[in-house]
């Protein structure tokens, strides 16, 4: 085989469609130490174990010739603290144990000097401004139908459009009968397990009895303390989709009646966070047993640190769910356009891309999403009535119902891997179910590989379906590496069937195709690609293998 190389090289912030640019915390920065070196042992030794206190330099635990002091002095670092604090200089996926919060004084220098000394010392990785990311989705209105007897008995799951659409009227829009989640059909199989779910969001109702029994500890980055309440309402509202209790005769049903829940507040009373509560939360909610991470949040600005975290979650067998956002365009955010991890998009109750949502804006789109669920109009618990439910809009809604169905599938089969359930999700979705100038045979930019279906995918999981049906293990995309690269990367494929035609290409963040690196017929086996992409800016960028009957598509990351 012939292997060449080629050389190529707004979110809407308030109901009034304020559109932000790059922001980021004034007084914070993202820094990891290279390994071995002094400054991380240093760091190691003297940062709290906690996650609510820090290193200050004032302290009086660093002596005079300390590395760290000197480096602190220099930086005008006020108190630096670790991204994972129980850890040591053991090394960790992505290196977790390297990163640190660090506040700077900002009476003596400004944010962006203090990170480009930083960048100066041979002793540093990266530096990084504390990004502001936001929630996905925005209040619609309160539940004001409470119908009753249909299955199951909460009383408002008739207004349930995205688990059972029968084609009932929400918001005065009728739906079209079937356009959901085939949540019904999926809970002959399980209502769920004691499964794991993480809700990295704005926190949590804790005292709400639709999770009676079903809380673990969770923590607070917004406040930073160990009371992760929600004091915003979009927690609340992402978290019951996915976890309510069902069938209990109260309210509504999420999409596992039996999940525990670990709420990580990283979103404040204001709806945003900055990426170091966002890092922070990962790391807690892998480490304290969370196997799936639902991140109904996003950012403009692309992160090392934070790919740091989610690779930090995938290597330890988790699976982060995030949102496309609701800008209704191409932009990239994050985490949703990060490698390993599954991007959301949200559909209306008539099959549609959800464009406009009741607030406005609509269902972001590119190369990036994996997949779309409902996310116009869904209900949820309000945070601070326990008492009653209310409707949201976003890709935030749409994102718990896949998070859920993934908790079904990890209920059925606890060792399931990230392949394993992409797989199921993949061959199960529903294609053309939209628009046929958006959802077009395949994947799409704009509906990813179709709409969820928790039912097919269980039958994925639990062998119902033909085995033929299922990507083979010997076919598909190693991740690229390095990752994110600058200009040059490797990419290694398998291909599982010999005397196919294998193409290899590459797509930019618009989903234009700009490279073709592999098209001939190939023998079955493992190959390798080198990738330049010297001539073209940073970005996400993504590379598409096709053998057969077989697709799989993964995310890389160009920084320069």
């Amino acid at each position: 085989m012939k292997l060449f190389t080629i050389f190529f090289t707004v979110l809407l912030l308030t109901i009034n469609l304020r559109v932000y640019s790059e922001e980021y915390n004034s007084n914070t920065l993202i820094i990891k130490f290279k390994p071995g070196t002094a400054l991380l042992t240093e760091a190691r030794s003297f940062t709290p174990k906690n996650h609510s206190e820090s290193l200050d330099i004032s302290s009086g635990l660093l002596n005079s010739n300390s590395e760290l002091k000197l480096f602190m002095q220099q930086c005008s670092i006020l108190r630096i603290k670790a991204a994972k604090p129980d850890a040591d200089l053991t090394p960790l996926a992505a290196g977790m144990e390297r990163i640190f919060i660090i506040e700077i004084n900002t009476t003596a220098v400004t944010i962006e000097n203090a990170r480009n000394y930083m960048l100066q010392s041979l002793q540093v990785e990266y530096a990084e401004f504390d990004h502001i990311g936001y929630g996905g989705g925005y209040f619609a209105g309160y539940n004001s139908m409470q119908q009753s007897t249909l299955i199951p008995n909460d009383p408002s799951f008739g207004n349930q459009w995205g688990l059972r659409n029968t084609g009932q009227t929400i918001n005065g829009v009728t739906g079209t009968p079937g356009g959901d989640i085939n949540a019904v059909n999926g809970w002959d199989i399980t209502t769920g397990t004691n499964v794991i779910v993480s809700i990295l969001d704005s926190g949590m109702p804790l005292s709400h009895p639709e999770f009676s029994g079903r809380y673990l500890q969770g923590y607070d980055y917004a406040n930073n303390d160990n009371n992760p309440t929600d004091d915003q309402g979009h927690g609340t509202n992402v978290g019951s989709i996915a976890g309510a209790k069902g069938n209990n005769g109260s309210l509504m049903a999420g999409v596992n009646w039996n999940c525990r829940i670990i709420p990580v507040k990283i979103l404040n009373s204001s709806n945003s966070g900055f990426y170091s509560w966002f890092v922070s939360g990962i790391t807690y909610a892998v480490d304290n047993g969370a196997r799936v991470l639902n991140m109904s949040v996003g950012g403009q600005s692309y992160s090392q640190a934070l790919a740091d975290a989610v690779t930090y979650a995938f290597n330890n067998g988790r699976i982060v769910v995030a949102c496309m956002m609701n800008n209704n365009n191409n932009v990239t955010y994050y985490p949703a356009g990060l490698s390993n991890v599954i991007a959301i998009g949200a559909i209306n109750n008539r099959m549609f891309r959800a464009v406009p949502f009741c607030w406005g804006g609509g269902s972001s789109y590119g190369p990036h999403i994996d997949f779309a669920a409902p996310g116009e109009m869904i209900l949820g618990l309000v945070y601070n009535n326990p008492n009653s439910t209310s409707y949201w809009c976003g890709t935030s809604q749409a994102t718990p119902m896949a998070a859920g169905v993934i908790s079904l599938l990890l209920s059925v089969n606890p060792a399931l891997t990230y392949n394993d359930i992409y797989n199921a999700l993949k061959n199960s979705a529903r294609d053309q179910i939209g628009p046929a100038n958006e959802d077009t045979p395949g994947f799409d930019n704009y509906f990813g590989w179709g709409l969820i279906d928790s039912r097919g995918a269980l039958n994925q999981v639990i062998g119902i379906e033909p085995i033929s049906t299922i990507v083979p293990e010997n076919f598909g995309l190693k991740q690229n590496y390095p990752n994110p690269f600058n200009p040059v990367t490797k990419i290694r494929f398998d291909i599982a069937n010999g005397g196919e035609n294998a193409l290899l290409t590459v797509y930019n963040s618009a989903g234009q195709q700009i490279a073709v690196l592999v098209n001939e017929t190939v023998k079955a086996g493992t190959y390798e690609v080198e990738f330049n992409a010297g001539m073209y800016s940073s970005g996400v960028y993504f590379y598409k293998l096709e053998s057969g009957k077989f697709i799989e598509m993964k995310k890389m990351v160009l920084v320069k």
